[in-house]
């Protein structure tokens, strides 16, 4: 029986377990990490744990929405047990009524459309590092191969172990404010996830330096054998000087010829995309999930704001 559990009554024990033992783990669903993504998520579950699926939801003008976090990149069904596109559409249906907006990802092993839903195709690049630093460094485009010379020429020094708070902020100074989507509590959420996944020692930084100055910094987080690069800044100069390729590819040598993947964090944008694969990553689909009942009215209302 698959039933609704509000987040003070969800065992984060068993929680977990069931994820970790998964077909289909992700960094994004541990308790711990959706503690902090996430202010107030629930999770619809299957008998003892057998299967969780995590909710994320808000409420505006007294209507309850279900929604993507920041710094997650999707959620889904999580289960040892085989996720066929029955039990899919019977998570789908147990989803209270009470929300009247959906819209979140799914996970890459849940590929099924439910009814109902609308869906968008979204990617995330994804390279496997189980071969030797020189075979993947071969994989290779012949800018990045340019772009490492030219830092390697330019003399920078790679410096691993640096502050959380001062990878946000190269982050927010040289990136963040183009986007305009994040605020100051978005920033607090970030800091906070980085040091979180320091605690429980998952998670690794590397910032470049050209001389004494601070040109590129990044970090990634680490569960089931898969990194995953969360957040990075560049200034105009660590561009021109090739930081970024450097940085990748000090981290890609550093980690090749083990049962490790690199999880680039995922782009659709076309021009992102192609610089993760410079370095060989491949394409990876997932799937965006929309669901409407929201009254009429406030269907007009949104219409008028576009």
């Amino acid at each position: 029986m698959i039933k609704f559990v509000e987040h003070k009554n969800i065992n984060e024990k068993k929680w977990d377990d069931c994820i970790r033992n998964s077909s289909n783990p992700s960094i994004f669903v541990y308790a711990w990490y959706l503690d902090v993504v996430c202010k107030n998520w629930s999770a619809l579950i299957l008998n003892d744990y057998e299967a969780v699926f995590p909710i994320a939801s808000k409420s505006k003008y007294q209507i309850n929405y279900i929604y993507q976090p920041f710094f997650s990149r999707y959620f889904g069904v999580f289960s040892a047990l085989k996720i066929s596109p029955k039990v899919l559409a019977e998570f789908m249906k147990a989803i209270p009524e009470k929300y009247k907006y959906i819209e979140f990802c799914f996970q890459e092993g849940n590929i099924t459309i439910p009814k109902g839903f609308e869906s968008k195709e979204k990617k995330f690049q994804l390279l496997d590092l189980g071969s030797k630093p020189d075979v993947i460094f071969k994989e290779y485009s012949d800018n990045a191969k340019r772009n490492i010379k030219k830092a390697i020429k330019a003399e920078l020094k790679v410096r691993p172990d640096i502050a959380p708070e001062k990878i946000v902020q190269l982050f927010k100074t040289t990136k963040g404010d183009e986007l305009e989507v994040f605020g100051p509590e978005d920033y607090k959420t970030l800091i906070k996830l980085m040091d979180t996944c320091n605690e429980l020692k998952k998670g690794q930084s590397i910032a470049i330096y050209d001389g004494d100055k601070l040109c590129a910094a990044a970090f990634f987080m680490f569960s089931n054998n898969r990194f995953t690069f969360l957040k990075s800044g560049v200034t105009d100069e660590g561009k021109s000087k090739g930081a970024m390729h450097f940085l990748f590819d000090y981290f890609i040598q550093n980690n090749s010829g083990k049962k490790y993947e690199l999880d680039f964090g995922g782009s659709s944008v076309e021009n992102v995309a192609r610089f993760y694969k410079n370095f060989g990553a491949k394409d990876c689909v997932y799937l965006q999930l929309k669901q409407d009942n929201l009254p009429k009215l406030v269907k007009w209302v949104k219409s008028l704001k576009k």
